[in-house]
């Protein structure tokens, strides 16, 4: 068998993946897309109460809460997702398997929204979203690791990243609707955005009933026909004698035996041990530079952002927060869609360094520009602009730029990296605890933001830009560039290759996508290759 030029494994698969009808090459996406409605909801909680926070029923309804109590509602369900995703991993992820934990996830987040949206206190607010929290953390864990485990890998990265997609549409949804409900003269104008929140979660629990379980949890229980039948479900419409089908299972099989000798590792093992340790730190980084970067704190409080730039009325500022969510979701796609050609690393790379340009811009043009003075009913310190208007605007196009910088780089790589970097083994814990690190992050931001809103003001912004070059520095020194890798070929990334990944250029170029070597019959014989060889298409 000869390689390509550029030295390329060639896989011989006797068969390339069924690629007949339109139906069976969206299929894989349609595995990827369906249980994203878990992200959808995440995101829609997200834009729904920042338009909330400034709602005049809402803060009359729980009498003009304190910045800390604004902090502590929004904080609430980060505390309960960071919880919750660290007790998925231990308990429910490997014991119940990808699908029903999802489906549990699911119907406990439906309970939490009821809760909320029927709460008459700031106490019951809380406890709602809190166990939405707990339900949300679950979802946001579970959603990446099934679809990293079902789709195909020569478009793993950009199913996956579908799930970033769909929050930052489900962001765009709540400011449309949290939009239209600020005209509502009752508590409706609260109650709606938030009790609208249980379509996506009632989907999501009812679609799930239809999807097939992960083919490599199915043959850790030693379930290999069920595990068959999935990978002939997924690659070729049910064929289980299909060869690309028998080539994939044979490599999952193989590296599942290996691993039976292996003790599954302790979270203190994933943090500490030699074998396991820099996969970890990498999927944490991952995660946590996602959120110390400020995104969610800027979507959290965008419509005070905006205010302070110089947006009037509460009704503009959400305005200019459905313009955000636009940006958002339209840059998100292209990242989506070229994350397999683009690859993980340098996309982030860049995105940081764009991000900290931003937000050192903002903060130096409201220091210069913006006479700060603080407001008795928000709590917080605003930016007078009437001196110099093209000034505010500014501001406001940095607030745009950020967020594009952000939704083509960040958005989505950081969900798939912790994603597929593990080993079977070790999956369900170590995806839990990089999931933990996002909330926890998530959470003390989102906890303090509007003590910093006006405690330190414009300062903010150049500490998440100082974030963001120690993100992009990061990611240049460590991260190494998994696109187009199996999650079976992980581990020769990881075993006997420096830890300083800019040193090693397979480490940080993008492989291309696996080689297809048609086989054929000849003299009544299987096994000698033909002349052609041609690259899977992209699903």
């Amino acid at each position: 068998m000869q390689e390509s030029d550029s030295e390329v494994p060639v896989i011989p698969l006797t068969e390339p993946r069924a690629k007949t009808g339109w139906l069976s090459r969206a299929k894989p996406y349609f595995y990827g897309i369906a249980p994203t409605l878990g992200g959808y909801a995440f995101g829609y909680d997200t834009g729904s109460i920042s338009g909330i926070l400034v709602e005049k029923q809402f803060n009359s309804y729980f009498h003009e809460p304190s910045n800390g109590l604004q902090g502590g509602i929004t904080a609430s369900i980060q505390a309960g997702a960071f919880a919750g995703s660290l007790l998925t991993g231990i308990f429910l992820a490997d014991a119940l398997g990808r699908r029903r934990t999802i489906l549990c996830g699911a119907a406990l987040f439906t309970v939490g929204i009821a809760i909320s949206c029927a709460s008459n206190n700031v106490e019951c607010l809380i406890a709602g979203r809190v166990i939405n929290g707990l339900a949300n953390g679950c979802c946001a864990m579970m959603v990446p690791l099934w679809q990293s485990e079902v789709t195909p890998k020569e478009i793993r990265g950009r199913v996956i990243s579908l799930q970033q997609c769909v929050i930052n549409f489900g962001n765009l949804s709540s400011f449309l609707i949290q939009y239209g409900c600020s005209f509502i003269n009752s508590n409706a104008a609260w109650r709606t955005p938030l009790g609208v929140q249980m379509v996506p979660t009632s989907a999501l629990f009812c679609v799930m009933w239809f999807l097939p379980e992960s083919p490599r949890w199915l043959l850790s229980k030693g379930r290999e026909d069920d595990a068959l039948r999935v990978l002939a479900r997924v690659h070729a419409n049910g064929d289980t004698d299909n060869d690309y089908v028998h080539a994939e299972y044979a490599e999952i099989k193989e590296k599942l035996e290996w691993e039976e000798g292996v003790k599954e590792p302790s979270y203190l093992a994933l943090l500490f041990s030699r074998k396991y340790a820099r996969r970890t730190y990498i999927g944490i980084g991952a995660q946590f530079w996602q959120q110390a970067v400020g995104i969610n704190s800027i979507l959290y409080y965008a419509p005070f952002l905006f205010q302070q730039a110089g947006v009037g009325s509460s009704e503009a500022s959400l305005l200019s927060n459905v313009i955000e969510g636009v940006i958002l979701n339209v840059i998100t796609w292209p990242n989506m869609y070229y994350l397999d050609t683009w690859g993980r690393r340098k996309p982030m790379i860049l995105g940081a360094i764009g991000m900290g340009i931003c937000m050192i811009l903002i903060g130096v043009v409201l220091k210069a520009d913006g006479n700060p003075s603080y407001s008795p009913t928000s709590h917080k310190i605003n930016f007078d602009f009437t001196h110099n208007q093209p000034a505010g605007k500014a501001v406001i196009a940095f607030l745009y730029l950020y967020v594009a910088s952000f939704a083509i780089s960040w958005s989505t790589p950081a969900w798939v990296v912790p994603a597929e970097i593990f080993p079977m083994i070790t999956r369900g814990r170590a995806n839990s605890m990089t999931t933990a690190t996002n909330w926890f992050v998530n959470f003390w931001f989102a906890l303090y933001i509007p003590t910093a809103l006006n405690n330190i003001s414009w300062i903010l912004y150049i500490i998440f830009a100082a974030i963001s070059f120690l993100a992009a520095l990061s990611t240049w020194l460590f991260q190494p560039e998994t696109a187009n890798r199996s999650l079976e070929e992980m581990d020769l990334m990881f075993e006997g290759k420096t830890m300083w990944v800019f040193t090693d250029g397979d480490l940080t170029r993008v492989h291309p996508r696996r080689i297809d070597v048609s086989i054929r019959q000849d003299n009544g014989s299987r096994g000698k290759v033909g002349e052609e060889e041609s690259y899977i298409e992209a699903v």
